[in-house]
């Protein structure tokens, strides 16, 4: 985590989850250099990371948790949110600045006595709503998961070359 905060070092691995979002925002061509970006979760596995990633990109960063005041206010001032606090549906579409990309890292379940297993799995955005205010949106399930396994692949793949010295 040092050296993914200090400027000029490059840490040995990027968290994966943290790494799946960058990817998906660059594969997808969302532009991040001076954007307003807000992570709402301070894990340190997810979102400290996150947060320190976003800004190797050169995004303007806030970094949201449970004593922020007026979460929502922040929030709608955002083009790029990223959420993973494992609270359903906790950011609803008036949170949301209209156009602004929504990467939903929550994985949460719900009770729901129509599906097989009793639950289902659903996110930190109210997806339903959310989608009819911003750009794009990351769905749950299905959404950063996958990538987040291709890049434990990818980071696998480094520690390999790393291990055979072919980098």
């Amino acid at each position: 985590m040092g050296n993914l905060a200090m400027r000029g070092r490059e840490p040995l691995f990027i968290p994966c989850a943290p790494k799946a979002c960058i990817e998906l925002l660059l594969r997808y061509g969302v532009e991040i250099i001076g954007k307003n970006a807000v992570v709402i979760g301070r894990s340190k596995i997810v979102g400290l990371s996150t947060s320190l990633l976003l800004q190797r990109h050169h995004a303007t960063v806030s970094t949201l948790h449970s004593f922020t005041k007026s979460p929502e206010e922040i929030t709608r001032r955002a083009d790029v949110v990223i959420s993973d606090v494992g609270t359903p549906n906790l950011v609803q579409p008036d949170w949301l600045k209209p156009g602004a990309v929504v990467v939903d890292m929550g994985t949460n379940p719900v009770k729901d006595p129509s599906s097989r297993h009793g639950f289902r799995i659903t996110g930190d955005v109210c997806h339903t709503e959310a989608i009819k205010v911003v750009s794009a949106i990351t769905p749950v399930p299905g959404g950063v998961g996958p990538v987040v396994i291709s890049m434990l692949l990818s980071n696998t793949l480094d520690s390999a070359k790393r291990a055979y010295g072919l980098t």
